[in-house]
């Protein structure tokens, strides 16, 4: 009771930086971007550590430092919203509340489903298998931190391009497309390969970060990882900006529901947490599958048109085939372990993949030229 009395400012002082992305991209100002990550989330680091490790504090102390963390993030956020637009004057916006309403309910509406179904696997496994499995469940069940990061930038910076290009009536399929799918493949010249590497290595990954006894994690941590496979589609910037905002909430209120009602059937039928997490998996993978639908009908086009199949296959088959040797050698034949085996096998992983993608015409440089160019 006492944490949550504590950590109760946080909401308040982080509301005012959402929109922040989307402003500063807009204004194509994403280097101020970059520096507020940089900034707020280093001192947000040291608010919460220094407390703990240097001052032999608790939870309480790293809860104090997180709400003054979050204080600092909330003063830079509302200087850096008002930064691109500071030289000129108030103007009356032409847009009534009824139509900015009819715009962003849905999405509201789309996240609440959204936290629903990001919380269903916590519950089940909670209330159903006990803390020793939750903590297996809780160590392992996550998503790679990368590929959120790359998503979550593409998509902040294309919102405002397809926004426009949708106001002003662009043939979607000669206009929009090519950007979409640039985009879509490139992101998956980027994140397959280390998805790839992480699944191979999950055992001795969760060795590494929480110890032998959290084995088990792997499990969980291979079921999961697989959704980066499939989440790195930025269908949410497209659709949102054609104005397909109900399709959009709709879509993830049913996915909702169904999700909830499978996880609660298989604790009756199975009693199992690996199959919770299998439903979970499957359900996003479908949601995404129903986007992947309508944005081929959008661009009026077969849906294996719009997935840069070549790439993908090629991407898989090198990396699975490389690892599979890899791993035989540096676990099996040399038997290394732990922090040494990781590095090991991630340094030669990288080494030959990059040279077989050469072999293979999987052109990285075009991807190393359009990041320093910032074209897509």
């Amino acid at each position: 009771t006492l944490a949550l009395k504590i950590f109760s400012p946080v909401p308040f002082l982080m509301l005012p930086t959402m929109g922040l992305e989307g402003i500063l991209a807009t204004f194509r100002k994403t280097k101020f971007l970059a520096m507020y990550d940089v900034i707020t989330r280093l001192f947000m680091l040291f608010c919460v550590a220094i407390p703990v490790v240097f001052f032999d504090g608790g939870y309480i102390e790293a809860i104090i430092g997180f709400v003054i963390a979050s204080f600092v993030s909330f003063l830079l956020a509302l200087y850096f919203k008002y930064y691109p637009v500071k030289k000129y004057g108030n103007e009356k916006c032409n847009i009534s509340y009824k139509e900015i309403f009819k715009f962003s309910l849905p999405l509201l509406y789309a996240s609440l489903w959204g936290i629903i179904i990001s919380s269903a696997d916590q519950f089940f496994i909670s209330r159903y298998f006990g803390s020793k499995v939750f903590a297996e469940f809780s160590n392992g069940a996550m998503e790679l931190p990368f590929v959120g990061m790359i998503v979550g930038a593409t998509s902040t910076v294309l919102s405002p391009i397809f926004s426009r290009m949708s106001h002003e009536k662009l043939d979607p399929q000669k206009e929009i497309f090519p950007i979409w799918k640039s985009v879509f493949e490139k992101s998956a010249l980027l994140i397959y390969p280390l998805v790839i590497y992480f699944w191979f290595f999950a055992d001795v990954l969760m060795v590494v970060l929480y110890g032998q006894q959290y084995e088990a994690s792997s499990v969980y941590f291979k079921i999961k990882v697989i959704i980066n496979f499939f989440n790195i589609i930025a269908f949410a910037p497209l659709i949102i900006n054609i104005g397909k905002v109900k399709f959009y909430s709709k879509v993830f209120m049913i996915s909702a529901i169904i999700l909830i009602s499978l996880e609660y059937i298989s604790v009756l039928l199975f009693n199992s947490p690996y199959v919770i997490l299998f439903l979970s998996s499957f359900n996003l993978i479908v949601t995404v599958f129903v986007f992947l639908v309508y944005i081929s009908k959008f661009f009026r086009l077969k849906i294996i048109e719009i997935i840069p199949m070549k790439s993908i296959i090629r991407i898989v088959l090198i990396s699975t085939l490389t690892l599979l040797f890899i791993r035989y050698l540096f676990f099996d034949i040399i038997e290394l372990r732990g922090i040494v085996l990781l590095s090991s096998s991630f340094i030669s992983f990288l080494v030959v993949y990059l040279g077989c993608s050469i072999v293979f015409k999987i052109n990285y440089l075009s991807l190393l030229k359009s990041l320093v160019l910032k074209k897509y």
